[in-house]
């Protein structure tokens, strides 16, 4: 009879050690040496300097000048304040977003940029049979997104630029491949205060976003609603543009505590 109470273990060791480290740092609550990190993660010191060298590359660690201990990194704190931004941003948003989709029984997307895409991060999908909808962790491109655009034309000029300077490819025919037309299409967005895909990303759909910003006036994330062009249309299209505008500075206020 063949045990298959064990699954395969797919950890990788030194990455496992290295967070063994990390977590050691943490409880320890100040510098730490080479000496006493290698007994905590059961570890040599040369394989221990050898982990606190890269994690002190890249800022997760760092050396304290007088002492030749280590401590938590600044990066550590950037990385959690992201994971608890994401976290707020979902929870802040979320009733925006239902209400959104009872106004107008189409899909509702909430997305950041992660890595020069878009991820969607939350959504509220339309009851109809013919509908438009990604999945939550799902990844898009910037350029021919309302989402991506919205979040595109209020980053940085040096940031744009980045973006800018990457690969823009078709999509269908009508998606915008060329810097020109998409600065173009960004000052726009710069103007109206909202952002639209006609068809550029998927054959038949229409979507609006809007731009998130933090407390700090950063651009944060972007909502959206789409659906196929046949609804989002005509009235209904200025309707859902006005609508997704006063959302995401609803979604904006929220975030810096100036709901009411």
């Amino acid at each position: 009879m063949t045990d298959t109470s064990s699954s395969p273990d797919y950890r990788i060791a030194v990455l496992d050690r290295s967070i063994d480290l990390l977590e050691a740092m943490a409880h320890a609550g100040g510098p730490v040496g080479v000496t006493e990190l290698s007994r905590a993660i059961s570890s040599t010191k040369s394989a221990t300097f050898r982990i606190l060298a890269t994690l002190e590359a890249r800022g997760y660690v760092r050396r304290v000048p007088d002492s030749g201990k280590y401590q938590l990194g600044l990066n550590l704190v950037h990385l959690g304040q992201s994971a608890l931004g994401r976290i707020d941003l979902r929870t802040i948003a979320r009733p925006v977003l239902e209400d959104l989709h009872r106004r107008f029984n189409e899909t509702v997307n909430l997305g950041v940029l992660s890595g020069g895409r878009i991820v969607y991060v939350d959504m509220v999908e339309s009851q109809h049979g013919l509908r438009m909808a990604a999945q939550v962790g799902a990844h898009d491109n910037v350029h021919s997104t309302a989402i991506g655009k919205a979040i595109l034309a209020n980053l940085p000029e040096g940031q744009r630029e980045s973006v800018l300077e990457g690969p823009l490819p078709a999509l269908t025919e009508k998606t915008l491949t060329t810097k020109e037309d998409l600065l173009k299409d960004i000052e726009r967005i710069q103007v109206s205060g909202f952002s639209r895909d006609r068809g550029e990303n998927e054959h038949g759909a229409s979507c609006f976003g809007a731009p998130i910003f933090d407390a700090r006036g950063n651009v944060t994330a972007a909502i959206s609603v789409s659906g196929p062009d046949t609804r989002l249309n005509g009235e209904m299209a200025e309707d859902v543009a006005v609508a997704v505008r006063i959302a995401a500075q609803d979604i904006t206020d929220r975030l810096a505590g100036r709901d009411g």
